[in-house]
């Protein structure tokens, strides 16, 4: 969130335009954070629309501003419970207690990430496309821009299967953003933009969490990681007269293990995925088979991510047929 509050204050303090600009991100990286190194992973690589949205709350400060993201972030976590998750009484409380023990979670809010947020417009379009309202729906799914690689499988899956309006309301409301960007931060913004992404691209933190760990950072990830897309799309075609339920599941699981840029606070995503999953009768191992995901995730940084690669794996299997 600390990089966050950068890009808002350049906005805020030099011009939009200058929101990518490294040395500008530099002196203010220094001035929040004087002790700590400003290497290639302290960069403001977020869309634009992240730092407006924090615009609001810059009055409060750097500490101010982490303290009421964090405020949201639990709000929105309670939501998404609320929303999604199955069972009834103490199951639903169990549940509720899972969300906030589970590491990944835990990891990406206490680092202040927009995790939940986008989990929780992901599970609130879910919601809305139950009560037949996908326009809306898909409009929903749009927050998803603060984050877009948290969720970028799942509008194409839910096309393939034939929830055209859920997938065009998202393409329509991501392109009006994506315009209204290049506009506020102009061709200067959009090239050092550009060079960011680029220099983000060698960092090898990025690809830890994904095929890349087990297959290299070459063009054999890429390869696995279309095959990925490919499994998960068959997967949705094959499902297109299954509950939308099973078709976020397989939208979120998918997104997760063909994403090219991800990290452990990122597994949050996978909470929505366990609950719209349990919501769908499968079979027993299926479900027993979660709990390869669970503990993978729980002790990624000592296991290393091949457990919950692994299980990750098997489970877009299972679900795609």
């Amino acid at each position: 969130m600390t990089l966050v509050y950068i890009g808002a204050r350049i906005g805020l303090e030099h011009g939009w335009s200058h929101v990518y600009e490294l040395d500008l991100q530099h002196q203010l990286f220094t001035q929040l954070r004087p002790s700590a190194a400003f290497n290639d992973g302290e960069r403001f690589l977020s869309p634009p629309p992240v730092a407006w949205l924090l615009v609001p709350l810059t009055v409060l400060g750097a500490a101010g501003t982490v303290y009421a993201w964090l405020a949201g972030s639990l709000v929105a976590l309670v939501a998404c419970w609320w929303i999604a998750a199955p069972g009834a009484g103490r199951t639903r409380i169990l549940w509720l207690i899972f969300a906030f023990a589970w590491y990944p979670v835990q990891y990406s809010i206490s680092l202040a990430q927009p995790d939940v947020i986008v989990l929780l417009a992901a599970l609130a379009c879910w919601k809305l496309a139950e009560k037949e309202r996908p326009y809306l729906a898909g409009a929903v799914l749009g927050v998803s821009v603060l984050k877009p690689q948290l969720v970028l499988a799942l509008p194409v899956v839910l096309l393939v299967a034939g929830r055209w309006r859920i997938a065009g309301a998202w393409a329509a409301t991501m392109a009006i953003l994506a315009a209204v960007s290049l506009v506020v931060i102009g061709q200067q913004g959009l090239s050092d933009y550009r060079a960011l992404l680029s220099e983000a691209q060698h960092v090898t933190n990025n690809r830890y969490f994904t095929p890349a760990f087990v297959f290299g950072p070459g063009a054999l990830s890429y390869i696995v990681q279309g095959i990925v897309v490919v499994i998960g799309l068959a997967g949705a075609y094959l499902n297109r007269g299954s509950s939308l339920a099973r078709l976020f599941t397989l939208g979120l699981v998918t997104t997760t293990l063909s994403a090219t840029y991800w990290h452990l606070q990122d597994y949050a995503m996978l909470l929505g995925a366990i609950w719209l999953f349990w919501r769908h009768p499968a079979p027993t191992w299926q479900r027993w088979w979660l709990l390869v995901v669970v503990v993978g995730g729980e002790f990624a940084w000592p296991l290393t991510p091949l457990p919950i690669l692994i299980g990750l794996a098997v489970w877009l299997v299972s679900v795609s047929y």
